[in-house]
């Protein structure tokens, strides 16, 4: 089938039918985050009518009017089913970034799965713990349960539900694994060693950037942008939403990128290049290479705390680092915290040393 230029949440579903036939053209459908996918009753996207009902679904209202039907016993009832399908219409909810909404998702599926018909008022301090410590094996998503169900139960205040927060004051649980360092230098040439292609590239521009790593695979070649003669990439952080640029000085990137072929719009793509390198294969294949030259213990990750240990041991300041990085003052710290340490205590010894010195001659 040719691609269209479709209104935005705007898609076109094939059935395994259709998708045999060749010329065979489909149903165009409105689908956003956090509301229920509807047809369109107007097929033609150039008829009027079509656009009506386009900004009609564009409000939400005609995805509410759905939800509160009699197909949809539990809209008006308390519980935990009616609280996340309010949450989910809220403006709170509709500003997260992708990356957020599908961690708040994956959790608030639980939540419905596990609590959908009790009463969020009936919770207590205690139940919240309980349903924290049962998913202890997972940590990040333990932790997450605790923060997504504090939120809901905050919705569940405004809505005139309750009053108290049982939620608030739970602690989330402290991981007992190392802490994580950057990679070493003589694992960082290791790795150079052993990769090519759009491995050796993600490595090098992860590590220049000191961006995250869905960041650096949403990179375009149009994103990359010379200012004042300086090679840089502009983006915006999936997590903060923070817009940089980030310039490339190093010459072995820069070649690396001018003999990258452009396969697609973005800089790092899928094995037939119809996309962008996922990013559970983007980190499989990383980890693969981690696995060869025993690097293990530094994750892909550790990208970006080695930019800014980098940063930190070229002298510059917090402030400075997080122009980079694009993280607060207090982020900045504890990734550098290490290197920094370690060059306070250089100098120490080094002035002790020269105090010494003195005091024998």
């Amino acid at each position: 089938m040719k691609k269209e230029n479709l209104p935005k949440y705007v898609y076109r579903k094939l059935t395994p039918t259709q998708r045999k036939q060749r010329g065979a053209v489909g149903t165009l459908y409105f689908s956003r985050r956090g509301e229920p996918s509807m047809k369109f009753e107007c097929q033609d996207v150039k008829d009027p009518e079509f656009q009506l009902e386009y900004a009609l679904l564009l409000t939400g209202k005609k995805q509410r009017e759905m939800w509160n039907t009699k197909n949809n016993p539990d809209w008006n009832k308390r519980n935990f089913k009616a609280l996340i399908r309010s949450y989910i219409q809220t403006p709170q909810y509709r500003k997260l970034k992708p990356n957020s909404a599908k961690d708040y998702d994956e959790v608030m599926e639980y939540i419905e799965k596990t609590f959908g018909n009790n009463n969020p008022t009936a919770f207590k301090r205690h139940h919240v713990i309980k349903m924290r410590d049962a998913n202890i094996e997972k940590l990040r998503f333990a932790n997450y349960t605790v923060q997504v169900i504090r939120i809901l139960f905050e919705h569940a205040i405004d809505k005139g539900w309750m009053e108290h927060n049982p939620a608030r004051g739970v602690s989330y649980i402290k991981s007992d694994a190392p802490p994580r360092m950057p990679w070493p230098q003589n694992l960082v040439e290791s790795y150079r060693q052993k990769a090519t292609g759009r491995e050796l590239l993600l490595f090098e521009l992860l590590l220049a950037t000191g961006q995250r790593i869905q960041d650096v695979l949403d990179f375009k070649w149009t994103d990359i942008r010379p200012i004042d003669g300086t090679v840089g990439i502009d983006l915006i952080q999936n997590k903060t939403g923070k817009p940089l640029w980030i310039p490339i000085f190093k010459q072995s990137l820069l070649t690396l990128l001018e003999n990258t072929k452009r396969r697609n719009f973005f800089i790092l793509t899928n094995l037939h290049a119809s996309g962008p390198w996922s990013y559970r294969g983007a980190s499989q294949a990383v980890l693969k290479i981690r696995k060869q030259i025993g690097a293990e213990a530094y994750d892909i990750h550790s990208l970006r705390y080695s930019a800014a240990c980098e940063m930190a041991l070229a002298g510059l300041s917090d402030e400075t680092i997080g122009a980079v990085t694009g993280q607060s003052m207090q982020m900045v710290k504890h990734y550098t915290k290490s290197v920094r340490q370690m060059a306070r205590a250089k100098r120490a010894i080094q002035a002790r040393e020269q105090m010494a010195l003195e005091n024998r001659t």
